[in-house]
């Protein structure tokens, strides 16, 4: 089973493992993709807000 997961990484060009991501900090700079997800999750409604008429 391994050698077929290997088999279709090295056919996507994918590595088995990820690549390391390093864990932010809250003192740390919003990163420009950071900062567009913040304004596109803020300016959704939220799922469980009742829309009265």
């Amino acid at each position: 089973m391994l050698a077929e997961a290997e088999a279709a990484a090295a056919d996507d060009g994918l590595s088995l493992r990820p690549k390391p991501v390093r864990i932010r900090r809250p003192e740390d700079p919003l990163t420009p993709e950071e900062i567009d997800l913040r304004e596109r999750l803020q300016a959704q409604s939220h799922p469980n807000t009742e829309t009265r008429s």
